[in-house]
């Protein structure tokens, strides 16, 4: 009886800490020496936006990453509502400012052409309503503009791929960076400069495959389906991750897509982490299961989600599977791209 009144105790605690501290799944522990992302991103982007798409960010690993940005040599524009304090306050550490203070720093951020890219300071919970809100008539295209997040940045990225609009890329928010993998760094950079990467993966379907690479947050692609985002895997290789997650809901959440056509016609489905999982050995089984259904290459083990090995995935370029490994290949640069600022 005592251990268990101990346990609930703990419990609490522990709870209440995350509370307290603003608790961010994308937060990871930093281990060694401080990350350099000196020359990380691509060589036209000098100048990056910071803005709060969804829910508040910890200031102290934002201002971090932020610092990290900085020590490398890009030029960071903070946007005046990142760190807005939300007037209610949230337990679970997911409550937003009102909208229209995200809207203002997103289309300032978008609309000023020094910007090369913008980086999310975090997910959350939000993006959804901030995407649906945006006046996008109004906003050029640009499809220049690096746009980097994930989690519930997903919303923002399918809708980007759908409408057109900018340079999707799915990886670690501004909050990230500072636990960012150390070994993680130098492939980020690999693909962020058009150098050749393949990854090892695990087969739960084995075969060939060929196409661009999307990614996102399971339980986030099934809100892009209900809001009528008309996002279309057709062609493309698609990797899934997801968090705190039950085999029960990740169930659900496969059926869901299967059944409204997500996966039709694309090329293969790639899992990557499943992070914080309550009943890992039976997501397990329920991933195998589901490869099963599909009529299409399935694999898992790529390194992106809510883990700190998150590597990054730019929506442009494409890819191959072959011999259980994906395969990046080499983009060299024209010389349009290369008299870029």
């Amino acid at each position: 009886m005592n251990r268990v009144l101990l346990f609930a105790v703990l419990l609490t605690g522990c709870c209440l800490f995350a509370a307290n501290n603003n608790y961010d799944p994308e937060v990871f522990a930093v281990r060694g020496k401080a990350r350099d992302y000196t020359n990380v991103f691509p060589p036209q982007v000098k100048t990056i936006a910071v803005i709060t798409p969804a829910s508040y960010p910890g200031p102290k690993t934002l201002l971090a990453g932020i610092k990290l940005l900085r020590k490398a040599g890009y030029k960071v524009k903070v946007y005046p509502n990142v760190l807005r304090k939300p007037e209610v306050a949230d337990k679970t550490g997911y409550a937003a400012i009102p909208v229209e203070y995200r809207i203002a720093d997103f289309e300032a951020a978008w609309r000023d052409l020094e910007n090369d890219m913008i980086i999310c300071s975090r997910g959350g919970r939000g993006t959804e309503e901030l995407v649906a809100n945006i006046n996008w008539a109004k906003l050029p295209r640009r499809p220049e503009l690096f746009l980097l997040g994930y989690s519930d940045v997903t919303m923002l990225l399918s809708f980007m791929v759908s409408k057109g609009y900018g340079r999707p890329v799915a990886g670690p928010t501004a909050n990230g960076l500072p636990g960012l993998a150390a070994r993680i760094v130098p492939v980020m950079k690999k693909v962020f400069h058009g150098e050749a990467v393949s990854l090892k993966l695990k087969p739960l379907k084995p075969g060939e495959a060929s196409g661009k690479v999307v990614a996102g947050l399971l339980s986030r692609y099934v809100r892009v389906v209900d809001a009528g985002y008309d996002f279309s895997a057709r062609g493309k290789i698609v990797v899934i991750e997801s968090v705190s997650c039950t085999s029960r809901g990740v169930s659900r959440d496969l059926e869901f897509l299967l059944q409204k056509g997500f996966f039709k016609d694309a090329s293969a489905l790639v899992f990557g982490h499943f992070a914080r999982p309550v009943d890992k050995k039976q997501i397990d089984i329920v991933l195998e299961k589901f490869a099963g259904k599909l009529d299409i290459p399935v694999y898992r083990g790529f390194p992106f989600g809510h883990q700190a090995d998150n590597l990054v995935i730019d929506f442009s370029r494409p890819a191959f599977i072959k011999n259980n490994v994906i395969t990046f290949p080499e983009i060299k640069p024209t010389k349009d791209k290369e008299n870029e600022k």
